[in-house]
């Protein structure tokens, strides 16, 4: 069976409108990730162990002189960066900024896969008089004894390096609650809506009804017992334990640009439908949605999501303003004239 013309052509339609609200948010988060922009660095391609690696640092104007200082750190995966390898030494820099290189041995150690370069502005020569500080991307080491130092550079990666989000912050008892039991509340209300009339077989409608308390049911354990964040740590910890930990920017942008953009093109639909359970399956998807982005746990998207008002985040109060208008749009769903709203002309007549 082919599809009439306009149905194809609101295919396509949702579709151009699906990829550009995901390109859109994925230039959102772009945008909202912390980038060092005091400086730039280049380095080869690889480094080569027992040899000199060279560090470029483009260091843009100051608001006052300093010393820029330039450290190797040493990992052994992508994941597991044990710490300090060498020291760069210090260069003075003025207000103007300007080129500085830097020659650093990549000292060997047993199972030396990577070095990341480390670069700071110091009042002093000493990092606990720190003021900026940048951290490069990996730069693989080869331990080929016949290996040579490549000299074309490269531009690396650069963040700054602050404390990241490992997680997020345990959430508060009282508002959790307050969720499970609204969800709890919603799942009653749409169980008593999907009892079957005596004597008489469920219908699609009471089928509908039974799934959605059994959701709402889920939704409450999902709340109540922190699977959220149970299973956050569970995906994480694996992720680190098989060494494509450091891929998870990409996929949390990918889902979090997906799930926004499904979640704009369903609204539309929803509020387009004539239906009483707009309301309810607005909320409910909305629920959904967050928590699905919380779980991914984006750096950008976590320092919004954990600000806190008396202890309750961002998150929480969305969380709990969704369950209230859930229970709502239950409420509302299952009164007598709920349904789908005949068109103008079927009441004629």
């Amino acid at each position: 069976m082919q599809l009439k013309p306009a149905a194809k052509l609101r295919g396509r339609a949702g579709l151009i409108l699906l990829v550009m609200a995901a390109a859109l948010i994925w230039w959102v988060l772009e945008r909202l990730e912390p980038r060092a922009e005091w400086l730039q660095v280049e380095a080869p391609r690889r480094a080569v162990a027992a040899q000199f690696l060279p560090l470029r640092v483009h260091l843009a104007p100051l608001a006052e002189p300093a010393r820029l200082c330039a450290d190797l750190h040493w990992a052994t995966s992508h994941d597991r960066v044990v710490g300090f390898l060498a020291g760069g030494g210090s260069k003075a820099a003025g207000k103007e900024g300007g080129d500085f290189d830097f020659q650093i041995m990549v000292t060997p150690r047993a199972g030396l896969r990577f070095v990341i370069g480390i670069i700071y502005l110091s009042r002093t020569d000493n990092w606990s008089d720190h003021t900026l500080v940048a951290s490069t991307e990996l730069i693989p080491v080869s331990s080929d004894p016949g290996a040579r130092v490549e000299t074309r550079m490269k531009r690396l990666r650069l963040e700054p390096s602050e404390p990241g989000a490992n997680g997020h912050a345990r959430p508060a008892m009282l508002p959790r609650l307050l969720t499970v039991l609204l969800f709890l509340a919603a799942a009653a209300v749409a169980r008593r809506a999907g009892q079957p009339a005596e004597n008489s077989p469920p219908s699609p409608g009471t089928l509908w009804w039974q799934t959605l308390a059994v959701l709402l049911v889920l939704v409450c354990l999902w709340e109540l017992f922190g699977l959220e964040d149970w299973l956050g740590e569970r995906l994480r910890a694996m992720a680190q334990a098989n060494d494509f930990y450091y891929l998870r920017a990409v996929v949390q942008k990918i889902v979090i640009s997906v799930a926004g953009a499904a979640t704009v093109i369903f609204l539309i639909i929803v509020w387009r439908a004539r239906s009483s359970r707009r309301w309810l399956l607005t909320f409910f998807g909305l629920y959904l949605v967050i928590s699905a982005v919380n779980l991914v746990s984006l750096h950008a998207i976590d320092r919004i999501a954990d600000l806190s008002w008396h202890g309750v985040s961002v998150v929480q109060a969305l969380k709990l303003v969704c369950a209230a208008m859930t229970l709502e749009g239950v409420r509302r769903a299952r009164r007598p004239q709920g349904g789908i709203s005949p068109a103008p002309a079927d009441r004629t007549g």
